[in-house]
């Protein structure tokens, strides 16, 4: 991986890792020090959606040969609770029925996992393939449904079916953590409620499992009161960071992008009105703003999307920590990195992993082994672009469960459009990576390695603004295409 560009301020590496200060580590690791710490956190978490694990943190804290079951118990509660609001379910009858069925298919996989060797060979052989054709049965039998069963009072039964498929849907990546473990022989003596921590996950509201499984979490869990109190300090950092940015978007929203409710009539003001990029591609072409314009709006979007997913990611690891986690951010200074695989690997970290885990090591691990490039292309593109391409069509097969959203391939190109650049622009990255490591480092003087670092960091960012063109939430394949081409003088 290339260093990132170094920052100009040596000093701020010291103010900016005060979380790794010794004295204020023993500080935190005192009685005075956890009050002080949790009364931060208090003011930090209100009164977001993760505030109702505090007290199962400060739990977590006091008991740490419990830390499993606490957040296992509390956050799968919270987790089910929060899908039935959603649902609006509250015959308590239903509830108790959804939370069996639930738990219960987890259950099912996690004795299946735990008996791995006993399994068939095919079954042993294919667990995630076999996994996922299960879950797609179970899609194929939606349309002989009765028509209209998602709203019909009188069909209670097909409703809360769709639900628990909904979850099983969502949860299916955690069910295929479990199935390795169970591969790699580690549910032997494994208890089921400990599990249920990633399992059944309050802490995030996509499919990416922020943690991974048990034995990652469990790898990086704090085995000293020291080691808590840097974790914890670790996570309270990433609690101020998340904060920090999420009064820095809606200014930068105001000062720099053009009404913050996508009107494309601009607000005059000193500063030039930028646009989001869901509202560029589906303008007309005798309305888009100045060729300058359009530019910066490319990557000044790309800087504002990269925030918010930072925060996301800030608020969920920095939770875990609280918990005696310490585990990778997702998001760590991706737009100071010098290449495009090492921007992937620090944009979405836990996204990344997904893909390596299911798709890059299995097509790695199996196919061309007597050829490395035709290797390394063919287990980049199973994940980058096809797992990519996968997983966004399942994430969003999960929405059309749960509310009977009608999806075409029309809404789907953009993204397979999107996954598959981006699987060739990975596997260039990596060939350029390996054939460095192969050549003599060039000599640099420190002011021309500072200059050749923004080179590539703003190869970097060009690669990655113009590829966001075919992600975004409006995106549609003929006319992300049409405006990708207007940024050069182009129009049809």
């Amino acid at each position: 991986m290339t260093n990132p560009l170094p920052l100009p301020f040596p000093a701020w590496r010291t103010l900016s890792q005060w979380h790794e200060n010794q004295r204020l580590i023993d500080f935190v690791a005192t009685t005075p020090g956890q009050i002080a710490l949790w009364s931060v956190c208090l003011l930090l978490l209100y009164p977001g959606e993760y505030l109702p694990l505090l007290p199962l943190m400060i739990l977590a804290s006091r008991l740490p040969g419990q830390r499993f079951p606490i957040l296992s118990l509390g956050g799968g509660t919270l987790f089910l609770w929060k899908r039935f609001q959603e649902m609006h379910f509250t015959a308590p009858l239903w509830i108790v029925a959804d939370t069996l069925c639930i738990v219960g298919i987890l259950w099912l996989f996690f004795q299946v996992a735990r008996n791995y060797t006993a399994l068939p060979k095919w079954l042993r052989n294919s667990p995630q393939i076999v996994l996922h054709a299960l879950l797609w049965l179970c899609l194929a039998a939606i349309p002989f449904f009765p028509s209209g069963f998602r709203h019909d009072p009188d069909s209670s039964l097909y409703l809360h079916f769709s639900f628990c498929l909904s979850i099983f849907s969502f949860l299916i990546w955690r069910i295929g953590m479990m199935l390795y473990a169970g591969k790699r022989g580690q549910l032997k003596n494994a208890r089921f409620v400990d599990h249920l921590s990633y399992t059944l996950p309050y802490l995030g509201s996509t499919q990416v499992p922020f943690g991974k499984g048990l034995d990652y979490l469990n790898s990086k869990q704090a085995k000293q009161v020291l080691d808590l109190a840097k974790s914890q300090l670790a996570g309270l950092k990433l609690l101020l960071l998340a904060m920090l940015w999420q009064v820095l978007l809606p200014l930068m929203d105001r000062l720099t992008f053009s009404v913050a409710n996508h009107d494309h009539a601009a607000i005059r003001s000193l500063l030039p009105q930028l646009y989001h990029i869901d509202l560029l591609t589906t303008l007309p072409v005798n309305q888009l703003p100045p060729l300058s314009i359009l530019w910066s709006s490319l990557f000044v979007d790309m800087i504002y999307e990269t925030t918010q997913l930072a925060i996301t990611g800030h608020l969920i690891v920095g939770c875990l920590r609280l918990f005696g986690f310490n585990i990778f951010r997702n998001t760590y200074r991706p737009l100071l990195t010098q290449s495009l695989v090492d921007f992937w690997n620090q944009y979405y970290y836990y996204f990344k992993e997904l893909l390596v885990d299911f798709f890059f090591f299995p097509a790695y691990l199996s196919l061309f082994k007597n050829n490395l490039k035709l290797r390394i292309f063919t287990a980049t593109m199973a994940s980058a672009c096809l797992g990519n391409f996968y997983y966004h069509l399942l994430q969003h097969f999960d929405i059309y469960i749960a509310r009977g959203v009608h999806l075409t391939f029309e809404k789907f190109a953009s993204y397979l459009f999107y996954s598959v650049i981006l699987g060739f622009g990975i596997f260039y990255s990596m060939l350029k990576t390996q054939q460095r490591r192969t050549l003599p480092a060039p000599v640099y003087t420190p002011r021309m390695a500072y200059l050749v670092a923004l080179r590539n960091i703003a190869g970097v960012w060009l690669f990655f603004s113009l590829l966001r063109i075919w992600d975004h939430p409006s995106s549609h394949f003929l006319q992300d295409t049409r405006f990708f081409f207007t940024l050069f003088g182009i129009s049809f």
